[in-house]
């Protein structure tokens, strides 16, 4: 339901709504401030059409709630899936940036670099989705971020899989030219298919065209099933040979002929630049003649029927058996299509013309190419035993995969997978197959395996995730990995009753007892606000924490008469009776000549760095430079009254022994309110801090 009134009552009595930002075909976008986390959001509201329909409402509520787990730099932050009554919406991280829609459409078309540099960050987003086994299925301009900063992030994770699971309608509404083939015969689409659209995506930054034209969508699908997109030299002559090889490799028609996972993509993403002539790039063995390959011609016949469809609704006249020239059999499979009790039960997805005449063509097309689909079984089964890949490395191959893209690869090759056994594993992410335990290929096409319940060590840092975790949902990893635990309770209005609050540890396994504080919610039983003014910081925390009263904002001004770091006033008056749980603001003295700071949560802290790093084991740089590898990650690491917070700085990567790893960073962004951290290189594999440079943070 669209909001009129930006000062109604707070969304789930948190969300703060400022003002409508974005409209979109399925959803009202809002600019929000979020007072538990103190921090701007972005609010996706379904419309009231989609809002009606509970078998999407349920679909899309479980999607989403799963993609909330996709924790990396360039996918957008979902926090939070609310039902309020009619009310259906995501709490998105909110950016301040343009659609790489629209930053094509004012550039024209992006050059080389931009281009594969853009992919590469959106290749990053895909991987994330992937290894935690979610497809998104319309990947397109629209739906991928250019933020002020440059950062690139893909949205929409839970809205599209909620489409496409529910509605059976693949979304078409505006992505018809993005749409993977498999998606519209509505036949089993895996991870490749978002590979295809991503190649889509890829076409249009480097010409500034979309790969297949058409007055209708319905020329534009069948485009997508009769032939490979053109070479992208002919629009636009000075790419590079290597970026060319990737966007036509990963938009082949038939998805085993393109990549077949984003890993490979992305390996060959990286070195586009290095390579401009693409040497590097290996095509997937398949055979030039095979009947796949060639363009798929859709007869006279056929269309004739797809036309009488899209006729019927486009101009919303009945259908009469002695209308134009089609077959007895045709007209009554219209009539049988569209008197189909799940076609009318979705009332409100036929509001719109378009969507309903292109869901009736894509089951229509659907039905013609089974025909198509039938042959493509036969086909890979004769690849599969007549050519150089055999079952035997097929297997090999699936070990370290995400089960759900081992599955779909199996499938193709009618292997059976069996997990037989599931185990915590440091090396192997969870859903990720560990090991093949039994190959029963040569009897019945089967295997065993044991798939990864990932780390046994549970990590603590990412305090935002940790306060939106249900305590129950804690539970289950505690008791998978038989750990003892102590739990303390607290009022606090700011937290849901039965969520966590904080804990006492940054991971798991530290040293120490492991101890839980967790919300019993907003309180009715008050106490009497101490009086904090002229205590120390840590004096005026302690009186709160005894008082079951929270921190809240902290701004520092100068005073020449309060000492500096001791509190100046208070927001709630000494004396006065206060709900337990509620959050009081300080204003606290920086002394005489301190740097002022009024809190306020839209504010950004900036330090600098630049300094650099020789990489070595021990304490002992390796001059001689003797071959040696580390995996070395920087991040930023920050305390604030929340607990520990870790920034990302750069992804983990491969360094020689001896060589200088550079840590400049002129714009670093930090933790509001927060005046120092520092900046560490981290030895990825051992899990140790191998050095740290303090940086300084003003607002």
């Amino acid at each position: 339901m669209k909001i009129n009134n930006k000062n109604e009552n707070k969304l789930a009595g948190r969300y703060e709504v400022i003002e409508q930002i974005g409209i979109g075909g399925m959803s009202y976008v809002y600019k929000a401030y979020d007072v538990r986390r103190k921090k701007i959001v972005a609010i996706k509201m379904l419309k009231e059409e989609l809002s009606i329909d509970e078998d999407f409402v349920k679909k899309f509520k479980s999607e989403a709630l799963a993609c909330k787990d996709i924790r990396h730099k360039n996918v957008i932050s979902a926090y939070d899936v609310i039902d309020e009554e009619n009310l259906h919406y995501i709490v998105m991280e909110y950016l301040e940036g343009t659609t790489l829609n629209k930053y094509i459409n004012d550039k024209g078309r992006l050059s080389n670099e931009e281009t594969i540099n853009i992919s590469i960050q959106i290749a990053k987003g895909i991987k994330a989705a992937h290894d935690k086994g979610i497809i998104h299925r319309d990947i397109k301009p629209q739906n991928i971020v250019v933020s002020d900063s440059g950062d690139i992030k893909i949205t929409d994770f839970g809205i599209a899989r909620a489409i496409t699971s529910t509605t059976k309608n693949i979304s078409v509404i505006g992505t018809v030219h993005y749409i993977s083939p498999e998606q519209v015969r509505n036949t089993k689409v895996d991870f490749r298919s978002d590979i295809y659209s991503f190649g889509c995506t890829m076409y249009e930054m480097i010409t500034g065209e979309v790969p297949f034209e058409g007055e209708t969508p319905l020329e534009i699908i069948v485009s997508h099933l009769r032939e490979n997109i053109k070479k992208p030299s002919i629009v636009a002559p000075d790419i590079y040979k290597s970026l060319e090889k990737i966007i036509l490799k990963s938009t082949r028609m038939i998805p085993r002929e393109r990549y077949q996972t984003i890993d490979e993509m992305l390996n060959d993403l990286n070195k586009a630049l290095k390579d401009k002539e693409g040497t590097f790039i290996k095509e997937n063995v398949y055979d030039e003649d095979d009947e796949e390959g060639k363009t798929v011609m859709i007869s006279d016949e056929d269309m004739k029927v797809i036309k009488a469809v899209s006729e019927r609704y486009t101009n919303k006249k009945s259908y009469k058996t002695s209308d134009g020239d089609l077959t007895s059999e045709q007209k009554a499979f219209i009539n049988r299509y569209i008197e189909n009790s799940s076609f009318k039960h979705h009332q409100a997805m036929r509001r719109v013309a378009i969507g309903s005449v292109i869901a009736v063509i894509l089951l229509i097309i659907f039905m013609t190419f089974i025909a198509l689909d039938t042959r493509k079984s036969v086909v890979v089964n004769n690849y599969t035993s007549t050519a150089s890949v055999t079952l035997s490395n097929i297997a090999k191959s699936l070990e370290g995969l995400n089960i759900e893209l081992a599955k779909s690869f199996a499938d193709e090759y009618g292997i059976e997978l069996n997990i037989v056994d599931e185990e915590f594993n440091d090396t192997v992410e969870h859903g990720k197959i560990i090991k093949i335990v039994k190959n029963n290929l040569d009897v019945d096409k089967s295997l065993d395996i044991i798939v990864s319940k990932g780390s046994e060590t549970i990590d603590f840092t990412d305090i935002d995730a940790l306060r939106n975790t249900r305590w129950s949902d804690m539970l289950v990893l505690l008791n998978e990995r038989d750990l003892t635990y102590t739990v303390s309770e607290i009022y606090d209005k700011d937290v849901p009753r039965n969520y966590i609050v904080g804990v006492n540890k940054k991971k798991s396994t530290d040293a120490g007892p492991l101890v839980f504080t967790i919300s019993r919610g907003a309180s009715d039983m008050t106490k009497t606000m101490p009086d904090l003014a002229n205590k120390s910081m840590s004096e005026a925390r302690d009186m709160l924490e005894a008082n079951e009263l929270v921190l809240g904002n902290v701004s520092f001004i100068r005073d020449r008469y309060i000492e500096e770091n001791h509190v100046i006033s208070q927001s709630v008056e000494s004396g006065k009776s206060i709900n337990i749980g509620t959050s009081v603001d300080l204003i606290v003295s920086c002394g005489v000549d301190g740097v002022e700071y009024i809190a306020d949560s839209t504010a950004k802290w900036h330090g600098e760095i630049s300094r650099s790093y020789i990489v070595s084991k021990g304490n002992t740089p390796n001059i001689n430079n003797t071959g040696e590898t580390m995996i070395l990650q920087i991040r930023l690491m920050q305390e604030t009254s929340r607990g520990i917070v870790y920034t990302e700085l750069s992804e983990a990567e491969e360094y020689k022994v001896g060589t200088i790893l550079p840590l400049v960073f002129k714009d670093l962004e930090g933790e509001e309110g927060v005046y120092s951290g520092n900046v560490q290189v981290v030895d990825v594999v051992n899990d140790v801090v191998v050095y740290t440079q303090a940086v300084s943070f003003h607002p």
